[in-house]
Formats: structure tokens, sequence, C-alpha cells
């Protein structure tokens, strides 16, 4: 594969795996190896998804050359004793103090060792007998529960610098870590909380302490970010990559740092194959995939499906009735067709498609739907209150409401995607007859006062 997607989630990369790209990340590592330099302790706090992860395993790759780095995954436990007792390596300990270890101080002396003793079987057999915090390392003597860890960690640190990494912590774990950053230990640690873990912490004490040096992740992507991560993980084909990303985000269809790495590796997935691995014929797809090829038949069937929708929403929005085609219309002596057409409380709504791909819009639709006041239907004559254009391009008609709808979601909706097409079918009709309801809620009200 020509990019460098993970198959496996972010929590499960390996240290040397870690990628970290944009300037907003890098400024967020920086304040948490500040952090750590200083023994101070901070929140990351997002959605699942945004890469609290990918900072913690990047801190952990910077720091576990010269400190002892202690990283608690509690994504799946109940309780941080468990996990923190699994991590901790007997041998690995017992071989970082012993060397630190007075011989003399322990009662081991010529006879022991004329006797075959070694030192190390002769310290085991002291566990216990002496309150020495270098045998209680050596013995790893602790209960094994959240006061043997404060015990464990006050300990340790008098060998070593130690920095506690504590990631996907959640609602239930909060009282002890609240214990373990009030505990007085004077170590550095790093917690990464998923933000609706912290959305539902009510203990004023706890929420002050996660406040104080919060660093959050929810909506920190800028476009430089989003540049970065794609070229960092699929620079042969960013370019094009990039500019569908980026209208993708902006228009909320992805959301987080995980949702990008998971689209580029699905559309690379889905042409690659066909492609051989070719770059160009890659690129090529995918833009062909994200352009819209006919613009006038684009337009015609977004149309067709929007009156379709107003239909079946019609009850909700107390429409009372949608024209099933392109409406015909007399303005300055001139015919045009207006695509949509809809009635409610005596009033008519006007409205076109017109899609673009890059050019400049233009026709008669467009320059004479302002003129429009009026329109006959059944034998009726309707008054126009709102006029109104769906475009995917900026564009500006005095007296006509634009809504603008991204290329993308287009793209989508003429795929088939039906629940952007609701969505964005209900906020069209939500801002075309807001004014109505307004005017509705103070007619009855004028109505309740003459009486």
């Amino acid at each position: 594969m020509i990019c460098n997607i993970p198959k496996v989630t972010v929590t499960t990369w390996s240290a040397k795996n870690v990628i970290l790209a944009g300037p907003t990340y890098k400024q967020y590592l920086s304040k948490s190896l500040e952090v750590i330099k200083n023994k101070d302790i901070a929140s990351i706090i997002g959605q699942p998804g945004m890469g609290k992860t990918t900072i913690l395993k990047k801190v952990e790759e910077i720091i576990s050359k010269e400190k002892f780095t202690l990283f608690l995954d509690l994504s799946s436990k109940g309780e941080i004793e468990s996990e923190f007792w699994d991590k901790i390596d007997r041998f690995m300990v017992k071989n970082l103090v012993v060397g630190k270890m007075d011989r003399k101080k322990y009662k081991y002396g010529f006879l022991k060792k004329l006797t075959g003793v070694s030192f190390e079987n002769h310290l085991y057999s002291m566990c216990g007998k002496l309150d020495d915090f270098l045998l209680r390392l050596y013995c790893l003597d602790y209960s094994r529960d959240f006061d043997g860890i404060l015990k464990f960690v006050n300990d340790l640190k008098n060998v070593m610098d130690i920095t506690i990494l504590v990631d996907e912590i959640r609602e239930g774990h909060l009282s002890k870590i609240h214990r373990l950053i009030n505990s007085g230990l004077n170590v550095p640690i790093l917690m990464a909380i998923p933000t609706d873990a912290y959305n539902k912490v009510t203990d004023l004490a706890i929420r002050r302490r996660l406040d104080e040096s919060r660093i959050s992740l929810d909506s920190a992507l800028t476009s430089d970010d989003i540049k970065e991560i794609v070229e960092a993980y699929c620079k042969p084909i960013s370019d094009v990559l990039f500019p569908i990303i980026l209208a993708m985000w902006n228009g909320r269809e992805l959301t987080t740092v995980s949702s990008i790495l998971q689209f580029i590796k699905s559309e690379v997935e889905r042409i690659e194959t066909d492609c051989e691995g070719n770059v160009e014929c890659i690129k090529d797809s995918i833009q062909s995939s994200y352009t819209l090829k006919n613009v006038e038949e684009n337009s015609t069937t977004l149309e067709k499906m929007l009156r379709e929708t107003i239909s079946s929403l019609s009850k909700e929005f107390r429409v009372s009735y949608v024209h099933q085609r392109g409406k015909r219309v007399e303005v300055k002596g001139k015919n045009i067709t207006v695509g949509i057409f809809f009635t409610k409380d005596d009033y008519g709504y006007l409205g076109i498609v017109k899609l673009s791909n890059g050019n400049e819009i233009s026709g008669d639709e467009i320059s004479l739907l302002p003129y429009v006041e009026q329109v006959e239907n059944d034998k009726k004559i309707y008054k126009i209150r709102k006029k109104f254009i769906i475009t995917n391009t900026k564009i500006n008609v005095q007296g006509v409401d634009v809504v603008e709808i991204p290329t993308l979601e287009v793209i989508r909706i003429i795929r088939g995607d039906s629940l952007i097409l609701e969505e964005r079918t209900r906020s069209i009709l939500k801002e075309l007859v807001s004014d109505d309801q307004t005017t509705n809620v103070q007619n009855n009200f004028n109505a309740v006062a003459t009486t």
C-alpha cells in the first residue's frame, strides 16, 4: 500500500511506529514535555480518535530513554491497580536497585559468601525484616492495592526519575486519579481523558485539578495540521487527498484524526488493486470520484431529490404543496424553469439548483429569479415569500437566499446518502420558513391580545 496507515487502532501502536504531525500537535507535545520536565500534572482531553494516545506514545518514546516511564492503558481496565501491577517488571526493578544496596547494611558478610549464599538470595531472606525502601523495591514488598501503588512510586522516585502516563481514564477511575495527583509524590503525571468522561465530572475539586493544566484536543485541528497529517501518512498522493479531506473536515463529514486515516485507507484500498499500485492512476481515480462530472445533469438530479425530500417533510414544516417537476414561470417577458416550487400558508417559495465545477455560474434563471414576485399554480396566485439558489460555490444574488452545499456533500447525496440529504433539506426548510413561524406566532399573539 502506498500509504502508511496502521491496520490497528492508535491505542495499540508500538512507540516506534508513532507519527505525530501538525503544528497543533507539535505544540501540545512540547507543552507535555515541559509538564514532565517541571514535574507537573496535565490532562489531555478530547474525543476518541483525536490523538490523545498518539501524544502520550510520542512522549513515552522521547523520555523513556532517560526516565523510568510507566504507561498505564485503562481502556479495558475497571481498576487502576490491576493495570499498574501488571506493568511492573519485578526483574527490572530488582536489577535497578541491587547495585545501590550496601552489603554491610544488609548483613551480608564473608561467611555468607563463603557458604555459597548469593547476595541476591540473602536479600530475599531479608524481605519484610527491615524498614528500608531499597529492600522493599528489591522484594517488591507492597500491597497490591492503591496504597501500595503510592508507596511504591514514592520509593522508586528515590532511585531514579519516574514519569506516569495514564491513557483512557474513565469516570470510574477519577477518584483514584485525584488521590494520585494530590498525594504529594512530586512525580510528573500526564493523563488522557475522553471528553465524555470529563463532562461527567461533578466533583469540583477533581474538575479544578483537571482544568488547571488542561490540553484540549476537541476541534483542535487547523488546515495546516490536516495537511501535515495527510502528508505524513500518504505523501505520494497527498496533493489530491488534502483538498478533499479538508472539505470533508469543514463539512463535519470527518471529525477526528482517526476518521481521516480510515478515510484515506478505505479510498486507497478501493482503488489500488485496479491501478496496480500506479500513483498517477490512483490520483486520477480519487480526483474523478470527488468531482462533479456533469454539472447540469447533477443539478437536475439534486433538484429532483430535494423536491422528493421536501414532500416527505411537508407535514413537519406545514408545507401544503410541492410541485413535482420544474415550474415554468414568466418574468420580464421571458419564460424560465424553476426547479423547486412549494407553498405554505398561501405563500410560494421558488428555488433553483446551480452547481459548478469551478466555473462562474450564470443563466436566465439566476438573473431573472430576483424579479419573480408571484406565481400562478392551479388557478391560484401565490405571492413569493422566499427565492433561493442552492449551489456548491460562492455566489451573491441580491434579493435571493443562497444556500451553499459543499461539493463533496453534493456528491455523497447524489450517490444516495439519504441521511445527508434529509439533514440538509431539513436545515434549508428551517432557514426558509423560520420567518413564517415567527410571523404566525406574532399573529396568534395579536389575535389573543385583541380578543
